[in-house]
Parts: structure tokens; C-alpha cells; sequence
């Protein structure tokens, strides 16, 4: 599929205020996609909205910006529930909203932080667009992490992990949302191929992005200092589009992408037990059991 047939097609981006999000939101936009941009913040997101409207949707587009805050498992069902209504057929999913902390936080639910956010939250709004999706070309890429290979969910019971009893330090708990965002992109692919729904993940690059904006640890410290160096978040955006755009959605699901060129995620990734167990897990987690 080349951008311009992405014309007409309903996008939803999550954490689209900046970084890759933005940037993916921008493209979608500019190849004529009717574009919903989900931010936590309203300041940020009403100032994305305007960017991506001032560097030139296709005439047309439909370009629109959504609150919620996908740590807080009321707005993501509230957020669900206003798209739903609105968007009966979604085209492409893009669960790009992420955040990677310093210390241990917990969500209004008692999750660990991130977690919540970065696994919680795009698992249950997925789940609550389902219907939607497999009404429309039901497209997931959900953006994952080179770290994920420092994630491991195998090392205590997962409740214990994720109510960070099982704490080991703020890069493991963000390797292991992202090692969880991969697990659910492959069961996601399993469980949802006969409603026509293809899900991909990739590894975007390391890029300077916000990710690091809430980070305090010595190593956000480092990044920080070194975001000079690092390429754009649009590299990540380019990346995320070329899923986006795969010519062959029934054939390219289930796969894990660093940048633009598939590769093999961590052994555990493949792990069908553990990939199940985190599903149901997550059901019960999010009240969807």
C-alpha cells in the first residue's frame, strides 16, 4: 500500500503530542488519512494539533485531538467509548504512548506505572476497538523498545512484577512493558487473524525523543545529554509508516521490526505460555475477564 492510497483511511495514534508519534501523525495526515491524535496533556496535544495542521494535511483529512491519560484505566475506557461512538470502522492503530520513570510509581488502580501505561492502557483500549477494527482494515503496529531484551517476566509471578514487588530497577520495569508490548502484538496476531486484524511491533530506533523528559535516573541524565547525537524522531516515524503502509497486511502480522528491517525479538518474546498467561493476566487486570 503506497500513502496515497492511505487516503480516507481512520487513524488513531496514541502519545501523539511529539517524538514518533507526532511525527507518524504528521505523515498520516499529509497522505490523506483522517488522523485522531490521542495526548494526556491538553496544552501539549492542542499544540501538536495545530503543528500538524500548519505543515499541511491533504485537503480533506480529518484531523482531531483526544485526551486521555492511558496510566488511568477510566480514561482509556472513556476514550474507548468516545471513539467508538464516533469512528465505527478504524483502518490502523498505532499504540505509540510510552513512558520510561526513575522510580517506582504505582496508577490510580496499583500498578506499576508504567506498566500501566505502556501495557495496560493500549491493551484495553485495543481490546475495547475491536469491533471497530475488524469493521475497518484493522491494522495494530504497536511501538516497542530494543529494550525489551532487557525485560524479563519470567523472574517472578507476574502479579508480583507488576505491582513492582518484584522491582529491579526503572530500566528493567521499562524492558518489561516493552517486552510485554510484544507479547500481546504476537497473541494479538494469533487470537484476531480470522476478524482480519494484523498486528506488528517494531523497535523504532533510539532517538531523541521526550521518553526520557520524566526520567531522572543517571542514565535519562546521559540520553539527555546526548540527544544532540541521536537522529530525529521522524526516523521512527518513517519506520512506524512503513508497517503502516506494508503492501501485504494479511501476510506481515506478528513480526517484530527493528527500524525498517525485520529481525528476531528476545527468546522470551516467543514464549506462547507466558504470552497467554500475560493475556489473560491483562483481562483480569483491566476488568475485561
Amino acid at each position: 500500500m503506497v500513502a496515497s492510497q492511505l487516503k480516507g483511511q481512520i487513524t488513531v495514534v496514541t502519545g501523539a503530542n511529539s517524538g514518533v508519534g507526532l511525527s507518524v501523525a504528521g505523515l498520516l495526515a499529509r497522505a490523506g488519512a483522517d488522523v485522531t491524535m490521542v495526548c494526556r496533556s491538553p496544552e501539549r496535544g492542542e499544540q501538536a494539533l495545530a503543528e500538524v495542521q500548519r505543515e499541511g494535511a491533504v485537503a480533506g483529512a480529518d484531523v482531531r485531538l483526544e485526551l486521555a491519560d492511558l496510566s488511568r484505566q477510566a480514561d482509556v475506557r472513556s476514550l474507548a467509548g468516545r471513539l467508538a461512538a464516533r469512528l465505527p470502522a478504524i483502518d490502523i492503530l498505532v499504540n505509540n504512548a510510552g513512558v520510561w520513570l526513575h522510580r517506582r510509581e504505582t496508577s490510580p488502580e496499583g500498578f506499576e506505572l508504567m506498566f500501566a501505561t505502556n501495557h495496560l492502557g493500549p491493551f484495553l483500549l485495543t481490546h475495547r476497538l475491536l469491533d471497530a477494527l475488524a469493521a475497518g482494515r484493522g491494522r495494530i503496529v504497536n511501538v516497542s523498545s530494543h529494550a525489551h531484551r532487557y525485560g524479563d517476566l519470567r523472574r517472578a509471578e507476574l502479579e508480583t512484577i507488576v505491582r513492582s514487588d518484584a522491582w529491579r530497577g526503572s530500566f528493567k520495569a521499562y524492558g518489561d512493558t516493552k517486552l510485554a508490548n510484544i507479547l500481546f502484538t504476537f497473541e494479538s496476531a494469533r487470537r484476531w487473524a480470522d476478524r482480519g486484524i494484523t498486528a506488528d511491533t517494531l523497535h523504532p530506533g533510539t532517538l531523541a525523543t521526550g521518553i526520557v523528559r520524566r526520567n531522572r535516573s543517571a542514565l535519562g541524565l546521559l540520553m539527555r545529554m546526548t540527544m544532540s547525537f541521536l537522529p530525529r524522531p521522524g526516523v521512527g516515524g518513517e519506520a512506524v509508516m512503513r508497517l503502516v503502509e506494508d503492501p501485504a497486511p494479511n501476510v506481515v502480522s506478528g513480526r517484530y521490526f527493528k527500524g525498517r528491517k525485520e529481525e528476531r525479538a528476545d527468546a522470551q518474546a516467543y514464549d506462547a505460555d507466558l504470552a497467554r498467561e500475560l493475556w489473560d493476566r491483562s483481562l483480569a487486570w483491566t476488568g475485561e475477564a
